[in-house]
């Protein structure tokens, strides 16, 4: 009798606990960024917790140059790790003011009495000398991989059916921006100053300062543009010409609907969002003609 009581209470307690999981689950769930941002914008930001407990500030970004995306952002400062560094997938981070950010997880489970932030708790779940709270160089995809699934999730090229990654194709927001670029033919360089991240984390435009003959304007060119030479060199795969006439750039151009596709229209690329359908509908759309900005 003893033991028919014990499997019922037991089955009544599993019951509850399958019973709240899809409530918890909802609560863990990623989050869309909202409007397009800078990257500079993010970095040295404040990342809190589902309760608003502290858990470091955005360090660097790791950029996917072969899918133009933002794969993970970077934090440092987190409690208990000191000047350590400790990834995430970019989805995963949550906007919840101009200048504050946040982290949900929908794979991650809550700690039972722990008394931290389940966030927290899931970024601290390794010892601290684990390999996924040292930035590898170069940074490799399976490492990458691994970041991905401890926190519950397939790699983005997995889920979607991207391109798989190789290890020269990561590399750190910090290392390109200040970056000079040259444009393929021309001998027209310019320096790399920021870039803008839309919602999904997708790499929309390189903002370039130092263009010859614009003084301190800045100008927007498509991140799709930017290459590496056979040298393993950075390259900007447009006219020189085109380069020194590129759309002048403002913060305000960040949210701005459809400037991003008329700096394409004005480089004569067409959008990777753009079906191949629509191009084909509109065949002298990608010309390259000069733009209204």
């Amino acid at each position: 009798m003893n033991s028919k009581i014990v499997t019922i209470v037991g089955a009544l307690i599993l019951s509850a606990v399958f019973i709240a999981l899809p409530a918890f689950a909802k609560d863990m769930g990623c989050y869309s960024m909202g409007p397009a941002s800078g990257a500079t914008s993010l970095i040295g930001k404040q990342v809190n917790g589902q309760a608003g407990e502290y858990l470091g500030k955005i360090n660097d970004l790791i950029i996917d140059e072969a899918n133009h995306r933002v794969s993970l952002v970077v934090l440092t400062a987190v409690p208990g790790f000191g000047p350590d560094q400790v990834p995430f997938p970019y989805e995963c981070l949550q906007r919840t003011g101009d200048q504050t950010f946040s982290i949900r997880f929908s794979g991650v489970a809550p700690a039972v009495d722990s008394g931290q932030d389940p966030v927290l708790h899931a970024l601290k779940q390794y010892p601290a000398d684990s390999p996924l709270y040292t930035i590898p160089d170069p940074v490799a995809p399976n490492w990458v991989a691994e970041v991905y699934r401890t926190y519950g999730y397939l790699p983005y090229w997995v889920q979607s059916g991207e391109k798989a990654p190789s290890a020269s194709d990561f590399t750190k927001a910090t290392q390109l921006m200040g970056t000079t670029v040259a444009a393929t033919e021309g001998k027209v360089s310019a320096t790399i100053d920021d870039m803008t991240i839309d919602s999904s984390g997708r790499l929309d435009l390189l903002i370039l300062s130092y263009v010859p003959n614009r003084g301190a304007h800045k100008v927007a060119v498509p991140f799709d543009a930017l290459k590496k030479n056979s040298d393993g060199f950075l390259v900007l795969n447009v006219a020189g010409k085109r380069l020194a006439m590129a759309p002048v750039f403002y913060k305000s151009h960040i949210n701005r609907p459809g400037y991003d596709k008329r700096v394409d229209r004005f480089f004569g690329l067409s959008p990777r969002w753009t079906a191949k359908q629509q191009a084909q509908n509109e065949p002298d759309r990608w010309g390259g003609e000069a733009q209204e900005f």
